[in-house]
């Protein structure tokens, strides 16, 4: 487009100047005065119209070009909405159509149950028929029994009158035997209950032993702890951010730690009355964490956990 308005302009230069040559020729008869002013102004002004010309085209040009991309745009535009409908539409067809299949599926599984427990019902009739049947087949058994039984026993009694001479023989020899028997086992149980006796009175040694090992070492992990609780206090302190008049408030905790002095949880056994001076003295009891803390391994199980009192400084 430059090149073409460089070319007219040059041609619209070139024609006026060739004018101009031709004006200020000198005629045969009565030469005239030549005006190249006046000549040279139309021309620049021919040239300024075509320049203006030219730019309006231009911008008209530019203008198109601006407006069929705007077009293209809301076209593309317009397209994802129509695509993004069918989509939703779609989704909602989905939807609808899992709703549908979902509630087959529960009638489905309703008349599969009412179904079994039909068929549950049918056969626990049928058993309990079945039941009755042998009950009242056993009852008769049990009723023929009985008088078997019966007239067994009395065979059986009268064996017994005969054999009850016999056996009273047998049980005195066999109540000697067992008199015997019985002193054997009660001096075994005798000397079975000494050596139990024997054992307890170890084992109760041992206990007394070990409860009073521990309470050694219960004591030795609290003379441990007391000269390493001020260390823990001012750990804490250096790690408050709190600010406000906190002038006689305290708040008191229950504090978890691991063998290493590493805080695992923090609960608050005793309210200071103000919230604001609470959580902050519970975060900065974890922010302290590892918090000094005994080396000795056999200490831990006395100090796993203790009680902890915050008191701001004023």
């Amino acid at each position: 487009m430059r090149a073409f308005i460089y070319a007219v302009v040059i041609h619209i230069i070139f024609g006026a100047l060739l004018g101009v040559s031709l004006l200020i020729q000198p005629r045969a008869v009565t030469p005239a005065p030549p005006r190249p002013v006046q000549a040279k102004a139309i021309d620049l002004a021919a040239i300024e119209r075509e320049k203006q010309r030219i730019a309006q085209e231009k911008k008209k040009v530019e203008a198109e070009k601006k407006r069929k991309a705007e077009e293209k745009r809301k076209a593309e535009q317009k397209k994802k909405k129509a695509e993004a409908e069918k989509k939703r539409k779609a989704e909602e067809k989905r939807k609808a159509e899992q709703k549908k299949k979902k509630e087959i599926e529960r009638k489905k599984k309703l008349e599969a149950e009412k179904k079994k427990k039909a068929q549950a019902e049918k056969k626990r009739k049928a058993e309990q028929k079945k039941k009755k049947a042998a009950e009242h087949k056993k009852k008769l058994e049990a009723e023929k029994k009985k008088k078997a039984e019966a007239e067994k026993k009395r065979k059986a009694e009268e064996k017994r009158k005969a054999e009850q001479k016999k056996k009273k023989e047998a049980e005195r020899k066999k109540k000697l035997e067992t008199e015997k028997k019985k002193k054997a086992q009660a001096e075994k149980k005798r000397k079975a209950e000494a050596e139990r006796k024997r054992k307890e009175a170890e084992k109760a040694k041992k206990a007394a032993e070990a409860k009073a090992q521990r309470e050694r070492d219960y004591s030795e992990a609290v003379s441990s702890f007391s000269a390493l609780s001020w260390a823990i206090q001012q750990q804490v302190s250096q790690n408050w951010s709190g600010s406000g008049d906190f002038s006689g408030l305290s708040v008191a905790f229950l504090v978890k730690v691991d063998q290493q002095g590493n805080v695992l949880s923090v609960k608050m056994t005793r309210s200071s009355g103000n919230t604001r001076l609470d959580e902050s003295a519970r975060n900065a009891i974890f922010k302290a964490s590892p918090l000094p803390f005994p080396g000795e391994a056999r200490f831990y199980e006395y100090l796993k956990e203790f009680n902890f009192i915050f008191k701001p400084e004023s």
